[in-house]
Order: structure tokens, then sequence, then C-alpha cells
């Protein structure tokens, strides 16, 4: 680098160094000044930092992923935090803001601050922690950072990145760094970074027992019974609106922060802006025509219970490959989550995929702006869905053993789940929801049992006891 450059990262370097603590601790407080609780993930990041310490684990580079705006960053400034140590032995860079804004490459910050040192990285004697945030911003980063930890190993890297599989198609990268990924909220987490109110104990694994592992709708029914004292005695003393501002917004934790929909949804919107613009087109480059459609193609899906592509083409004027291309990549995101048909490989590519919002905030925000409260209830249904859906991904899609589906065919169950060698159709819904749908699903698939969630309704059983009805209060505690 030129005398210029070199200057520039210096300075850069010596002001995160001093800065760092302050900057970051607002990631970390509400407007009251009051620290926010961690997450068990920020919990397992600083288990991993501890045993490298102390042990000299060789688990020494955690890659943080997930949709933008579920924490990563507050995350990251929690665990930063923490960490006890000299300190200019740990940087944190937030590379959009260091390559978009202050011109600078991560090359040249990891060489200067080697200088800052007085030790080049492989003759370090003290451990040094390099934080990195948004790395998807860097052109050269994985060689770059995959160089550094083999050259030493006195360096702990944790990065956060907004793609997981970019990052897990890399073979090399993937066998040196351990990712852990972040999901938007669920319900129990909301409400304990709102009001520190932990689930008790074992609930959420042993609800997941109950509703996964059962072999009759009779069985099923009956663990549930037991439980619901436990989830009764839960939710004592919790506002029942607050359901319905989690189905709206509150998957995404940065909503906490803010008191109304007139600020919440501009948020969302700029996030989703951030999302198309960049996360989208560092995993696959559209033309500034096909760019400027994608927000309205997600509207379309959101406004869809199934996407059909030849009418997508058609509405768009943009090719079918094009199409497949966008919502590969929206789904490389984390934005949305692609449900099969549920059936054979023929049926699956010949019938339309449903897309679900991974976070339902997003499905929310387009109804908002161009809707009313008219919209909100004709479309909570939906949102909902996106809720059961998110639920099912952190619960099962790192599995290869389980499949999440939906049944194609009129008057039918929202979703199928193959697990366990058995398959369980489940219907989701507002309203006081009957078994018919989950019924004709039952008959086609040859299910043993099947599950039905609403708000309105109670738990139950059907007269053949082999459909049970869960309320959401219940499933909403499952993780």
């Amino acid at each position: 680098m030129d005398a210029s450059t070199h200057e520039k990262t210096l300075l850069y370097v010596r002001n995160q160094l001093a800065q760092a603590n302050d900057r970051l601790r607002f990631y970390t407080i509400d407007s009251l000044g009051k620290t926010y609780p961690k997450r068990t993930k920020a919990v397992t990041f600083e288990r991993y930092i501890e045993e490298y310490q102390t042990l000299g684990a060789e688990n020494r580079w955690i890659t943080l992923v997930g949709l933008r705006g579920v924490g990563k960053t507050t995350l990251m400034a929690q665990v930063y935090l923490t960490l006890q140590c000299e300190q200019n032995h740990k940087l944190y860079i937030s590379l959009d803001e260091a390559t978009e804004v202050a011109g600078l490459q991560l090359e040249d910050i990891l060489t200067v601050y080697e200088e800052v040192l007085g030790s080049v990285f492989e003759k370090l004697e003290k451990p040094v922690y390099l934080f990195i945030d948004e790395v998807q911003y860097g052109s050269k980063w994985a060689a770059i950072l995959k160089s550094i930890y083999d050259r030493s190993k006195k360096v702990f890297i944790c990065i956060t990145g907004s793609t997981a599989l970019s990052i897990q198609e890399d073979a090399d990268l993937s066998r040196r760094t351990i990712i852990e990924k972040l999901y938007p909220l669920s319900f129990s987490e909301h409400l304990f970074l709102k009001e520190q109110k932990p689930l008790p104990g074992d609930l959420s694994l042993k609800l997941q027992q109950s509703m996964f592992t059962a072999l009759t709708g009779e069985e099923l029914y009956t663990k549930l019974k037991e439980l619901q004292q436990e989830v009764t005695t839960y939710w004592l003393g919790i506002d029942r609106l607050a359901i319905d501002k989690y189905i709206q917004y509150a998957t995404l934790p940065f909503t906490l922060t803010l008191t109304s929909d007139a600020a919440i949804y501009p948020r969302i919107q700029q996030t989703l802006h951030k999302i198309i613009s960049t996360d989208i087109t560092n995993l696959k480059k559209f033309d500034t025509n096909t760019l400027g459609k994608i927000s309205n193609i997600l509207y379309a899906v959101a406004s869809a219970d199934a996407v059909s592509l030849r009418k997508l083409s058609e509405m768009f004027s943009l090719a079918t490959d094009t199409l497949i291309d966008i919502f590969t990549a929206c789904s490389k995101a984390e934005l949305l989550i692609r449900v099969y048909p549920f059936g054979t490989h023929y049926a699956q590519v010949r019938k339309p995929s449903k897309y679900l919002f991974l976070s339902s905030a997003y499905r929310s925000m387009f109804f908002h702006l161009v809707g009313s409260q008219v919209g909100y209830d004709r479309y909570k249904g939906a949102l909902l869905e996106d809720i059961v859906g998110l639920y099912l991904y952190r619960l099962f899609s790192e599995s290869i053993e389980v499949a999440i589906t939906y049944d194609s065919s009129e008057e039918s169950a929202d979703f199928i789940l193959s697990i366990h060698g058995k398959t369980i159709p489940l219907e989701i819904g507002f309203g006081q929801k009957g078994y018919r749908q989950l019924a004709n699903t039952m008959k086609r698939i040859k299910s043993p049992y099947g599950m039905v969630i609403s708000p309105s309704n109670t738990l139950g059983i059907s007269e053949d006891r082999n459909m049970v009805s869960i309320p959401l209060e219940l499933f909403l505690l499952l993780v």
C-alpha cells in the first residue's frame, strides 16, 4: 500500500482500538441505558473463547450467520465487551463501514494491525481476537482469514455474515470454521429480551418430544395434557396482545427499541432494501432492471399462497430462469423459505412451491405500507403460517432426515412434516379451526395423526382420536 493509504489505515486501526468499547456498547443497551440480556448463542460464543483460553481448544474460528436484522452485530458486541484481554489484543472491524465508507481493504487493515501489535501474527506470544462484522463486504476476506488462521494458533477469529450457504459451499473454509446460525426470534426469546422472562426448565424440549415423537394422536394429546399446567403458568401475567405484535414484527430484535408502527415498518423496509441491494447481489449479479423488480416480486409472494413462475414471468416480463435465480438468492440470504409440494420429485417440479418469509415482519411490512387494518385481518393467517414455518425451519432445517412440505391439493393442510418414518400434517390459521382440511390430507397421505394450530383453539382431540387441536400459546413455546 502507498504512504497515504498506510496513514489512513493506521488512523482507522488506532481509532477502532480506542473507541470500539464505546461504539459497541451502543448495541448492547436500550434507550434507558439498561443492558440487553444475552441470547443463548452469545453464551455459546463465549464458551468457545473460554475453551480456547483455558484448554487451548482448536475451535478458534467462529462464524455467525443469519438473515440481516436478526441481531448478529448485537451478539458480537456483547461477546467483544465481555472478553477480558489487553485492549489492543482485540480488534473489531465492521467491513461495510471499512470498505464502503472509509474505502479500506481488509488485508491492509490486518497488515497495519500487526504493526500496531509490534509483531506479525506468526510470532505472537499472547492471543489476539479478531471480530469482523458483515464479512461479505470484503472481496477476498475468505482467503485472507484462512491464511491468518493457518499461520498462527494465537489468533482467534469471530466473523458475521448474512449468507450461510456461501460459506458452507467453500470446502476449505467450512472445515476451518464452526458455523453458528442465528434465527429470527422465537416468541420466548422475544419475551426474554423484552421482559427478562425465561422459559422454565426443559419445557421446550418436552413439547418437541411430545409433538414429534408420539406414535398416535391419543399419545400426543395425553402428553400435551400433562404439560398444559406448565404452559399455563408461564403465560400468567403476559399480555395476550403480545402475540399479535410478535406475529407482525417482533421476530426482528431491533423492533424492541422502537415504539410505534410509524417507526418500525420504515426500518424494516430499509433492512429489506439492504438485503436486496447487498446480500442478494453478493450471491447473484442481476442487471439494474431486474434488481428493481425484486421488491415487487416479493410483494407478489406475500400476497400468494403458492408461487407460479409462469404467472410471475408474465407479470414482471422476466424469464423463468431469472425468477428461479431470484428465489434461489432470496432463499440463500434466508429471506425466504422454499416449501416444496409433497410427493415425488416429478410432482415437486411440476407443481408450484410455496415461499414463506423467514421473518413474518417482512410480509407484514408489505401489507402495512400498502394496506390497512382490514388488510391485517385478511392476511394475518399468512403471517401465522410464516411463524410456524420459522419454528419448523429452526427445528429441522439442518436435519437431512426431516422434510418440510405442503399439500398442494385443494382444501388441504398447510404443512406436511416427514419425520421419524411418519408424515404429520399441520393446519394453521386464525379463528376456530376445525379438522376438515387436516382430515383431507391425512386421508391422502395416510398419516398416523395430525395437528391443528390456532390462537382460538383449546387443547382437544377429534372423535376418531387421531387429530389434535393445539392452542397457539402452546405451540409458541416449542423453541
